[in-house]
């Protein structure tokens, strides 16, 4: 994918309504420029796909084919293209949310099911007052990243750097005396919002709730996204005492073993992981 594809990619991708813009994919180049990927048939553009690697581990994001080219390889074909090209990263396993519809594709592929997230959203959050928590500042950023690390099964630090560290966002920890507990982040935007990742260790859901308390209380009037794995009840439940309500469901996959650590998480995206 090149610049001048960008046009292109966002308008193909928002026929499945992502609402997402130019921007979007200029990002995702900036992550890892050689994985975001057109397919051409003769000179006709038909279809994209992007991924990202994060060392041992590597994500598979947005898939998207023009509808008359469905159902005839060319999905497949961009997926193998992703893997083949992680491969040569050195990504051992590779993640992806995917829509029930398309489960039996990607298990075609290799792919195995892990466990089912949902997507929710709240149209407009009230405001609420809270105690304040420790932002994430350059200075701790990189103990922060390592628990990240630790828990994921792989180094986002180029992406996290982009996302905690942009002052219009959102982003808190909290700790014990040396040891980081979890963190949490938010991407803001003019009426909206992205709560995610949220990292913490599996003992400590009360530390998972306060730091998803601390991103909420600062969101009032914004219309909020959040992903969250549904076995997670205490997470569940937060949400939902604050309106969040479940608009569709993704399943977690993975093409090789899981190297994510027991831990309670949100993503930070569908398409990153």
């Amino acid at each position: 994918m090149r610049e001048q594809d960008f046009a292109f990619a966002a308008r193909l991708a928002n026929t499945m309504d992502w609402n997402m813009a130019l921007e979007d994919f200029e990002f995702l180049k900036f992550l890892e420029p050689e994985g975001c990927f057109v397919l051409y048939e003769s000179s006709k553009k038909v279809g994209i796909a992007t991924c990202i690697s994060y060392g041992a581990l590597g994500w598979f994001g947005n898939l998207v084919v023009k509808e008359e080219y469905r159902k005839k390889g060319a999905g497949s074909t961009l997926v193998t293209h992703a893997i083949d090209y992680l491969h040569t990263k050195g990504v051992k396993t590779i993640g992806l949310y995917a829509y029930p519809r398309l489960l039996d594709f990607y298990s075609n592929l290799g792919f195995r099911s892990d466990e089912d997230l949902s997507v929710l959203y709240a149209q407009t959050l009230s405001s609420f007052k809270f105690e304040s928590l420790p932002k994430i500042e350059r200075h701790n950023f990189q103990s922060i990243t390592k628990l990240d690390s630790q828990c994921f099964g792989g180094d986002r630090k180029r992406l996290l750097e982009s996302i905690i560290l942009k002052p219009t966002n959102l982003s808190y920890f909290v700790s014990e005396g040396k040891e980081d507990l979890g963190y949490v982040a938010s991407t803001i935007y003019e009426s909206m919002a992205w709560i995610g990742p949220l990292i913490c260790k599996e003992s400590r859901p009360d530390i998972a709730i306060l730091l998803l308390k601390a991103v909420i209380s600062k969101m009032e009037g914004k219309s909020v996204y959040a992903v969250v794995p549904k076995k997670n009840c205490c997470l569940i439940d937060c949400f939902s005492k604050f309106g969040f309500k479940e608009t569709f469901f993704v399943s977690r996959m993975f093409l090789g073993e899981n190297l994510s650590k027991n831990c309670i998480y949100l993503p930070e995206s569908l398409e990153r992981g």
